[in-house]
């Protein structure tokens, strides 16, 4: 076989080209997150600041029902501004339109079960919830000024795994007492985040710990699966989007007290996360499949009015022209 002269010269520039497109990847990911740590959470600050008392009167004037989930604390603010700078789009229904907070959420009591994918379900996941989240003390720090933001607003509930010079080990029973003063809060059975393992399309068995207290506190449990948060900041491969599709399945509340042991409660919640997680992806799989199923239908209908042009232009050159 006869080789191509410039083989090696284009090998050369697609490598190089793939590098500086990592390398750019990561410096917009580095750039993004010293942004939302840094001066996003002041600005988010500033604007609630503002905000939030023309809400507080509208809705004592009767002119609103209730201030809406994205004003009711600043963190809760940046949360959502994260989102919509991301272009975070979570859909329920693959014929549905996308909506970021869970449809009847803000009438349940109880804890919201989630998978966990990256750095991104910090924000994501607080505001579709529209709960307090739990966080270990080195993920508070990490989001520095955005996780000392969510601390002060009383929506991050900092726990430590291990003694530190600086923290203690949080106990389990304290843990259940500081969620019991909250509506909602925010559980990542799973542990860690997974998008990154060998099987993260795969279900896991979940950590037994958060959900006992759950069990022990007669809380409802909700299980909420979505699938794609890696995609909005990829801290493994140096990537960040701002265009991101999310698909979202949800069981039913599930209540201790329709489980007469902890195994029982246990064995109901795998089943239920399970079933969640088939129906999130498959959700994928089905809205994709009905994106492309209509992609044909839309360049039909945007080359038909130039067909059809063209049509009449042909018919009038083919008319018999009048003669003198």
């Amino acid at each position: 076989s006869i080789a191509w002269p410039g083989a090696a010269m284009y090998a050369c520039c697609a490598a190089a080209l793939q590098r500086l497109t990592a390398l750019l990847g990561w410096a917009a990911l580095a750039l993004a997150s010293l942004w939302w740590g840094l001066p996003a959470p002041l600005v988010c600050t500033a604007i609630w600041l503002l905000l939030r008392p023309l809400a507080s009167a509208a809705l004592a004037a009767g002119a609103s029902e209730a201030i809406p989930p994205w004003l009711s604390d600043p963190w809760g603010l940046c949360a959502h501004a994260f989102c919509r700078v991301h272009g975070v789009r979570i859909y329920d229904a693959a014929d549905a339109p996308p909506r970021l907070l869970l449809p009847g959420v803000l009438h349940f009591r109880g804890a919201v079960l989630m998978n966990h994918r990256s750095w991104g379900d910090f924000a994501v996941d607080p505001a579709q919830a529209h709960a307090v989240v739990i966080a270990r003390t080195a993920a508070i720090a990490a989001t520095m000024l955005s996780g000392l933001l969510g601390v002060c607003a009383g929506r991050v509930l900092a726990i430590s795994r291990s003694d530190t010079p600086c923290w203690a080990k949080t106990a389990r029973e304290d843990l259940a007492r500081r969620c019991r003063s909250h509506k909602r809060y925010l559980l990542y059975p799973e542990g860690t985040r997974r998008a990154f393992d060998a099987n993260a399309d795969e279900p896991v068995p979940l950590r037994v710990g958060g959900l006992k207290n759950v069990y022990e506190s007669g809380d409802a449990a909700l299980v909420v699966i979505t699938v794609g948060k890696e995609k909005i900041m990829d801290e493994r491969r140096g990537r960040v989007s701002f265009s991101s599709r999310l698909y979202r399945a949800t069981s039913e509340p599930l209540h201790p007290s329709d489980h007469s042991t902890l195994d029982s409660f246990l064995s109901a919640v795998d089943d239920a996360w399970r079933d969640a997680w088939r129906r999130a992806y498959q959700l994928r799989h089905d809205h994709l499949e009905h994106e492309w199923s209509e992609a044909p239908l839309r360049r039909e209908v945007r080359t038909a009015p130039s067909e059809s042009l063209t049509r009449c232009h042909s018919s009038e050159q083919l008319r018999p022209q009048p003669s003198c």
